[in-house]
This record gives structure tokens, sequence and C-alpha cells, in this order.
């Protein structure tokens, strides 16, 4: 497997040599950057590319082009351009994740499935992101800002409602663990952990970044996942100073109404 993980890796470095190599030579295309897993230097075997490619004025209406907002299928050039670097198996163009005025379409390969997310961007509305993998640049593309700080009154607003919405999902997905619908449960989990990061971030006042995978352990049992209820709010309890200081009132802990259901889970879970 690992040779095969391997063999799939330096396909996609071959592909990504040749992409460089035809673009930057190509007048209708200014600039390249890769933004993704290549932008933050944490890629592995598997990642695929996300490919931004700036387009020359004179040639942004062709290549920018909008069908639709959503589709399966995409333009004639944007195709041409595709197929360049092998067959499409599949196209599913998204333009609610292009820039402005931009393009966003994903392509998986044939026979090879490397995966490229291409963003085409026109040239008027080009900036490189700050964490970003520079491949080409013939027009001295600006970089973009790096995200500024929250507004610290939206901020406070924001934990409140998501120290609220901690709880609520808490009780829902205690709801589905007595349901016995372990696939919501462990989705629920999922996000439960990932909402006291998103508090301690805001708290902090730390940008965002991305985090690939997982946050939690997927929990087999019932009563793994009772247990794994009670740390994630011993872990708010903690919390919960340095959250009353930040928004300056105390929030609602319902903990003990959380007990009652998960009573009933592990009550039900004995009776089984």
């Amino acid at each position: 497997m690992k040779n095969h993980l391997e063999a799939y890796r330096q396909s996609r470095e071959a592909l990504l040599t040749r992409i460089v190599a035809e673009l930057s030579s190509d007048e209708r295309f200014l600039a390249a950057w890769l933004t993704g897993s290549y932008g933050r230097e944490d890629e592995d075997e598997v990642s695929d590319l996300d490919l931004s490619l700036v387009v020359a004025h004179s040639y942004s209406k062709s290549f920018c082009s909008r069908q639709e907002q959503v589709s399966d299928q995409t333009t004639r050039e944007r195709l041409a351009l595709f197929c360049k670097f092998g067959e499409p198996a599949l196209i599913h163009e998204n333009n609610n994740n292009a820039p402005e005025d931009g393009i966003f379409t994903f392509v998986l390969y044939s026979d090879s499935a490397l995966m490229i997310d291409w963003t085409i961007i026109p040239q008027m509305h080009a900036a490189r992101p700050f964490q970003s993998r520079l491949l080409f640049d013939k027009a001295n593309i600006p970089f973009s800002s790096p995200p500024e700080p929250e507004d610290l009154a939206e901020s406070k607003k924001s934990v409140a409602e998501i120290w609220a919405f901690f709880w609520m999902m808490t009780a829902v997905t205690v709801k589905y663990m007595i349901r016995k619908d372990g696939v919501f449960a462990t989705h629920g989990l999922e996000n439960l952990h990932g909402i006291v990061q998103e508090i301690e971030r805001r708290i902090h006042r730390e940008p965002w970044k991305y985090r690939r995978g997982s946050l939690s352990q997927v929990q087999p049992t019932r009563e793994k996942q009772i247990q794994s209820i009670r740390r994630l709010y011993k872990r708010m309890q903690e919390l919960r100073p340095k959250v009353m200081e930040f928004i300056e009132y105390e929030p609602a802990m319902p903990w003990q109404e959380i007990e009652v259901l998960l009573s009933l889970a592990a009550e039900d879970n004995a009776r089984n």
C-alpha cells in the first residue's frame, strides 16, 4: 500500500511540474499558486492540488464566464484547459466557492484519480493569499491582507451564542444516543469537540486556522459515548470562568439537565 501511495504522490508531483511548465509559458495566464495543504505546507500522499490561476484581462471573459452557479459541466474553453493535463472522469463546477467574477471547478482525472480544484481568477480581481505556494508570477500580483482580528463586540456575542449552542447540541446528541443512532452520535460528538475548540479560539482572540482531520475519536459503545460527553462538559466547566470574564456575564450551564439525559442513556444501555 505504501508503494502505491508513493506512486500516487509522485504522479501528482509530475502533473504539477507539467502544469507549471505549460501554463507559465502561455500568454493567457499571468500567475498561479497553490492554496490548501500545499499553501499550509502540510500536504500528504493524497492531497489534491488547490490551483489558483490568474487569467490575463483580454482572456478573462472567455475563461471566467459562468453558465450556471453549480453544474456537472463546464465551458468549452475551460474544458480544453483541463484536458491538456488528462481526461476528466468527473467535473463539478461550484461557483459558490469561486472568487469575485471567477470560477471554481473540481476535476477528477481518469485512470490516475488525481484531483485538481481549479480556481480561475480574472486579472482585475487577483490577489494572492498570504498563505500560498507561488508557482509563477509574470504580473506582480499583489498579496491579499492577512485576516484582521474579529471585532471584539462581535466576538463576545459569538462566544455567548456558541456556548449556548454547545449545550443544545449536547442534549440533541444524547437524545440520538438513546435512539441507538450511532452515526448521528459520532457526528454529534465530533461537532461538540469543534464547538469547544471554537470557544477557546475566540476567547484567546486567535485567528481561524484550518485543521485537517477529526478532533475526536470514534466511541464504539454507549458507555464510551457517555464518558466522552462528560469529559466535554467538564472541559466547559473549566472554561466557564474565562468565558464569564470575556462576555461579562454568567452563561447558562445546564449540566445537571444533561446528566438527566445521560442517566436515561445509561439506563437504556444497561437494560439492553
